[in-house]
């Protein structure tokens, strides 16, 4: 067992030092990236697999001890109290012998910080049982409260409780890390929230950027589509290091509210060249990193950022799509009750539904929708033309650039009827536009230019 630790512990320093190597700009950053499915829970299950716990404070991960958990594990927040017997312990397998030794007892190894260990009986509903416990207990012996990042992993063959004020817990595999049912590059932190605690994954920015690719697009697009996607993530990320809210315990989440991210298990060679060969290679503007947004299918030309969020932003500005570029189409239809429930979700009063009615920006999309009553109207403008419909079925419109017809076939009312193309807010980079340009010829620098105005690559 320990010469197998000091071999795992060998492999595991060499995944951190690749992990934090400098390379060009901006890519020895960490990023802290919230894994969505495990975000405020009380229990999550870690694929079975041999682990570096460790814990983990300011993005600094220090060993604890060496684990096997190839019949897997689950970690779960712990709300139980304790009582700490033998003293303290200088190693993990003291404190499991000792703890084994313990005969008619539900004995467990603790992790107490600095680099010392006790032992838990337990575990006990409230102090009061915990202090009955005590008091029964032949030997000396302390009562111990759960505190705000006490965690319990219970393995097959391996188990201990950590319960560390300096940090939070933390594991990693001797190379990817599995955490329901996904693989990660980096490490897991489990991070103490109001409810349980948020599965967060720390990494080196480019090794998060092999995971972000294939999960945003697919990675037997055009390798200078792939390149362009690489560093508008990029820089996206860095753009996010500096706005997120810290508080949340993650500087950017793995879904498309931020931009998706499905581990390692999505990586492809492709992809993984497009980040390797772009390493450092950002988008900026005035010598800064750019908010590098980017939508799956402008629909024929992109947006104004004043036009979507009222911001006019210099570099989000609308620009038409080359000729033969892949537009996504959709189409829509509400029937009179709906639109009626639709109306209501959104706390509009306007009588009997009458008329509809849009305005157009002049990149062709629509501005505003009009629902005119019979008593008063309601307008929605900019990004709310999709969201009026989030309460509906379908969900928010996939894009704001549509035609409308009305049907009046159908008994009470009319339906309306939704033809639309793109998917997307339709701001900067459109994936399945950088694709056809790539296919037509151009190069990455020239995808991102193109699509972001007036700014320059740098890094490259």
């Amino acid at each position: 067992m320990k010469k197998k630790a000091l071999a795992a512990a060998g492999i595991f320093i060499a995944v951190m030092v690749s992990m934090f190597a400098l390379n060009t700009y901006g890519s020895n950053e960490i990023i802290r990236v919230g894994l969505k499915a495990c975000e405020n829970i009380t229990q999550t299950q870690i694929g079975g697999q041999t682990v570096m716990t460790g814990c983990s404070s300011g993005n600094k991960f220090t060993e604890i001890e060496y684990m096997d958990l190839s019949g897997g594990a689950s970690v779960s927040k712990s709300y139980s109290y304790y009582i700490a017997v033998g003293g303290s312990f200088p190693s993990y397998s003291a404190a499991k012998a000792y703890a084994g030794g313990l005969n008619g007892y539900n004995a467990i190894p603790a992790f107490k910080g600095g680099g010392l260990w006790s032992v838990y009986i337990g575990p006990y509903e409230s102090s009061e049982r915990a202090s009955q416990a005590h008091n029964n207990y032949p030997y000396e012996s302390v009562v111990c409260a759960p505190s705000s990042n006490t965690v319990y992993l219970n393995g097959s063959g391996e188990r201990m409780i950590y319960d560390s004020p300096g940090g939070n817990f933390a594991f990693a595999g001797d190379t990817l890390t599995n955490i329901n049912g996904r693989t990660y590059r980096g490490y897991i932190e489990l991070y103490p929230t109001a409810s349980g605690f948020s599965a967060v994954n720390v990494i080196g920015l480019e090794s998060y950027l092999q995971g972000v690719v294939p999960s945003e697009v697919p990675s037997s697009w055009n390798s200078e589509a792939l390149k362009a996607q690489a560093c508008a993530a990029r820089t996206y990320t860095l753009h996010m290091l500096e706005a997120s809210d810290k508080s949340l315990g993650y500087d950017i989440c793995d879904t498309t509210h931020c931009q998706a991210y499905n581990g390692a298990g999505e990586e492809a060679e492709s992809t993984n060249n497009a980040v390797s060969s772009t390493t450092g290679v950002i988008i900026t503007y005035d010598g800064s990193p750019i908010d590098a947004v980017y939508c799956a299918s402008a629909g024929g030309v992109t947006d104004d950022g004043a036009a979507v969020w009222g911001t006019d932003t210099p570099y989000l500005k609308s620009v038409k799509e080359i000729d033969g570029t892949a537009v996504y189409e959709w189409s829509r239809t509400y029937t009179f009750q709906q639109l009626k429930q639709l109306i209501a979700a959104n706390g509009a009063q306007i009588g009997k539904l009458v008329y509809i009615d849009v305005s157009r920006s002049e990149n062709g999309r629509i501005h505003s929708m009009t629902f005119y009553g019979e008593s008063s109207s309601y307008t929605v403008e900019g990004e709310k033309v999709r969201t009026f419909f989030s309460s509906g079925e379908g969900g928010s419109l996939e894009s704001r650039v549509f035609d409308i017809s009305f049907d009046h076939s159908g008994g009470e009312g009319f339906s309306l009827v939704i033809n639309g193309k793109g998917w997307g807010h339709g701001l900067g980079l459109s994936q399945y536009g950088a694709n056809s340009m790539a296919q037509a010829g151009y190069t990455y620098d020239q995808i991102l230019k193109h699509y972001y105005t007036g700014v320059e690559i740098s890094g490259s």
